[in-house]
């Protein structure tokens, strides 16, 4: 949907399975710049937890990729349980806020602001992705 002049050289847009793509990238020693979870399904059932982004086994895999790291939701509670398993996963802290969608990044993002809606945001550094996935897993249980 973009011409190719507008986008940065080193962007690519990717369309995979996430689970997978995340630990490939770990695996293969790949470090993002900045990467973005823009709306996804909050499954908001209570049995549903292990479903969310944040309580997937994956989730570790996510900030060992350093780099900028921003979550978007229409959901609060979506976006306060992302920033408290960051912080775990981290071991620092991890501010979330409500915030103003000037310019939409997705069609989603347009249609909740558009219909009145209150969007919230998790943005953190991750740096050079320096814990691994088996420090944050051991951070979780001890």
């Amino acid at each position: 949907p973009y011409p190719d002049a507008l986008l940065p050289q080193n962007m690519v847009f990717v369309r995979a399975d996430l689970v997978d793509l995340w630990r490939l990238f770990h695996d293969s020693g790949l470090r993002l710049a900045r990467h973005f979870v823009l709306y996804p399904n909050p499954w908001p059932k209570i049995g549903h937890l292990g479903r969310r982004w944040h309580a997937h086994p994956v989730f570790p895999f996510i900030p060992a990729l350093g780099g900028v790291l921003e979550c978007r939701s229409n959901w609060s509670v979506y976006i306060e349980e992302f920033a408290l398993a960051l912080s775990i996963a981290t071991g620092s802290r991890v501010d979330w806020e409500a915030f103003e969608a000037e310019q939409p990044l997705t069609p989603f993002e347009r249609k909740y602001r558009d219909s009145g809606q209150t969007l919230y945001r998790v943005g953190h550094d991750l740096g050079n992705g320096v814990a691994s996935p088996s420090v944050c897993a051991q951070r979780r249980d001890g």
